[in-house]
């Protein structure tokens, strides 16, 4: 009898060791997670987050990193290795798995959110860490993006709307662009050298509109930079869209093809990342 429930312990204890250690592994590579700096979305979980190494991290300022407010940031690291698939079925027409050699990532995925006919302000700053290198070969590094959900018929635009560092008239620049808008310049936030080692905190409010009514304003330290007016903000037939925030590297084949090893990796720390609706003074009064 002693014997059966000593027998009966090792394996519960087994059990609850199998459960800790899984719990620890869903922590520290899953898919759902929660960070302090984000305000007013709802849900929080890393984006392709299967067969990869979770590099983001809450940072401390009393550790040394830098912090725009408050006493934590978030770190996002990516490797030339970071290429991971997402989970589960496709349920949409967005490629499931990043192909190793083409595209890497470390993003968190914020959910899903009604757009058409809403009025939003999305705020957050962005500090590019001194190591911080622009890649070349054609490569282009997404650092933020409100991505379709692709739920509409015909929604087939990856994006509404994204932050770039990609070479512009010959230099490495941080803008904005637009598909929805059908932009042929995009707005220039800084150049990358100039937005190293200092956070630099941006404000972009939109009237999410699938005609030509919308209207689209870009603060930069609180100060406007661009103000698209009578301009579509929505893709074609799109309706919704989710948020993602992170790096995001594609287009770099050409290190695949001639010198992988030579692909760096990249760090940006991002704090206050919020989604709220204007106050009553602040809603757009005419387009």
């Amino acid at each position: 009898m002693i014997t059966l429930l000593i027998c009966r312990m090792k394996k519960l204890v087994s059990i609850i060791i199998i459960f800790l250690v899984y719990c620890n592994h869903s922590f520290s590579n899953g898919h759902k997670t929660k960070f302090k700096d984000i305000k007013g979305f709802k849900k929080q979980f890393i984006s392709m987050s299967e067969k990869k190494i979770n590099r983001i991290k809450e940072v401390k300022k009393s550790d040394g990193f830098p912090v725009f407010e408050g006493k934590t940031s978030i770190q996002f690291t990516v490797n030339r290795e970071d290429a991971g698939c997402g989970k589960g079925k496709a349920q949409t027409t967005q490629i499931q798995c990043d192909g190793r050699g083409n595209r890497s990532r470390q993003e968190l995925n914020l959910g899903n959110m009604k757009l058409k006919n809403k009025e939003y302000i999305y705020e957050y700053a962005v500090y590019f860490d001194e190591t911080y290198k622009p890649l070349e070969k054609g490569a282009v590094v997404i650092i933020g993006q409100m991505h379709t959900d692709n739920k509409a018929k015909g929604c087939h635009s990856c994006c509404h709307f994204w932050f770039q560092d990609f070479k512009y008239k010959g230099e490495h620049v941080y803008s904005w662009a637009s598909k929805a808008a059908y932009s042929s310049e995009p707005v220039v936030i800084g150049k990358i050298d100039d937005l190293k080692g200092k956070w630099t905190h941006l404000k972009f409010h939109v009237l999410w509109k699938l005609d030509e009514t919308g209207r689209f304003k870009i603060y930069k330290n609180n100060q406007v930079i661009a103000d698209l007016k009578n301009i579509k903000t929505l893709a074609d037939t799109c309706t919704g869209g989710y948020m993602k925030m992170g790096i995001y590297r594609h287009r770099t084949i050409g290190y695949w093809n001639s010198d992988w090893e030579s692909l760096q990796d990249q760090t940006v720390y991002l704090d206050n990342i919020v989604l709220r609706k204007p106050k009553k003074k602040e809603k757009f009064k005419n387009n």
